[in-house]
């Protein structure tokens, strides 16, 4: 299962620029607005060297750069029909927020307000889902008062969300049964979908955000920890971001970028931290299969049993489950390689009410 993220923002908050980072493509308008790129995981690589596979086939994440969105879109056409339609099939949202100066273009320089963009974002996605929800209950209610049972069902689920977001409060903050929100699947609240909150900084600012006892002339922490606060507030995810270096690093081979982000302090990429961000809001992990043929990493739900991560893989190996074997990665790793793994004992055989965990390398053992 593939992750996808929306990737939105308002005019100037670097969400195109990221988008072309992150996927190494560029800005030029004949571009593509979808890629899936993938997942870095320093895991494969340590795996590869144990296996000597034929080949390695990272976890994908597919980020789709979704325009349209002004302030005051959902009462004019900035949330229309494309770019509802683009969003309703992505797992997440990422907004993208600008945290630097924008520099002065005759109008004066512009100071970040990234709380108050973020703001304006959530309300233009909350009026959005208002006017679906309002339209729904116009043809939900005539049905009800008819005493079609699942009709008033519909309609008391609806009034609950028409309620939440008129208090200013989202879709998701409405606890529904998992049969209502299946049934209102098709309308597509934007509300319901879970939020990664990505802060646009410049390099001075990365590294103020990123190491606590850095210089900070551009006031990075304070900004941050008013979106911290609203993401608690949103049960959303944080990742800071700089989308220049992003595209800096995007031009360099791997080395070159691991040296030149070690220079600025820096561990990992902006992407590593917002898949990290979008794989914690969406409860998933990654669990790993390796040998000769393929080392791949895979994604699966956290509190996924070992029949339903079977399934990732194919939907016979679930239906044939008979036992799955168990390594966990660092275990794996002290051993130095899979047959000392079983002679100390590190891998397990495990059965159909196994709980997978992060970092798990797995072979499954079915019969069809």
């Amino acid at each position: 299962m593939n992750l996808s993220v929306g990737i939105i923002g308002l005019p100037g908050a670097g969400k195109t620029a990221l988008f072309a980072a992150l996927t190494r493509q560029s800005t030029s308008s004949g571009r593509s607005t979808t890629a899936t790129v993938p997942v870095p995981d320093e895991r494969l690589t340590v795996l590869e060297t144990m296996f000597s596979p034929k080949r390695v086939v990272p976890a994908g994440v597919q980020f789709v750069d979704v325009a349209g969105l002004v302030k005051g879109g959902a009462q004019g056409g900035g949330l229309g029909g494309q770019f509802l339609s683009q969003l309703q099939s992505v797992d997440a949202l990422a907004i993208v927020l600008r945290a630097y100066e924008m520099p002065d273009i005759g109008f004066g320089v512009q100071p970040p307000q990234p709380v108050e963009d973020l703001e304006s974002i959530l309300l233009e996605l909350q009026l959005s889902d208002l006017a679906r929800i309002e339209r729904r209950l116009e043809r939900t209610s005539k049905a009800a008062r008819s005493r079609d049972a699942q009709a008033q069902r519909e309609e008391k689920a609806l009034q609950a969300l028409r309620d939440a977001l008129n208090e200013g409060r989202s879709a998701r903050s409405v606890e529904l049964a998992e049969s209502d929100l299946a049934a209102l699947k098709d309308l597509g609240l934007l509300t319901l979908k879970p939020l990664i909150f990505v802060v646009n900084v410049s390099e001075t600012g990365l590294t103020a955000a990123l190491n606590p006892d850095a210089v900070d002339p551009e006031g990075i922490r304070p900004l941050l920890s008013g979106i911290e606060e609203a993401a608690r507030a949103n049960e959303a995810e944080v990742a800071v971001v700089d989308a220049q270096l992003e595209s800096e690093l995007a031009e360099l081979d791997d080395e070159d970028a691991r040296e030149y982000l070690a220079s600025l302090g820096i561990a990992e990429t902006g992407l590593a931290r917002f898949i990290r961000a979008a794989y914690d809001e969406l409860g998933l992990i990654t669990f790993l299969t390796a040998g000769k043929p393929e080392v791949r990493a895979w994604t699966v739900r956290r509190g996924a049993r070992a029949p339903e991560a079977a399934g990732v893989i194919h939907s016979d190996i679930e239906r044939g489950f008979i036992r799955v074997e168990v390594t966990p990665f660092d275990k794996l790793v002290e051993a130095g390689s899979e047959a000392k793994a079983k002679e100390l004992g590190y891998m397990r055989l495990e059965g159909k009410d196994y709980v997978m965990r992060e970092g798990d390398v797995v072979y499954f053992r079915f019969s069809v």
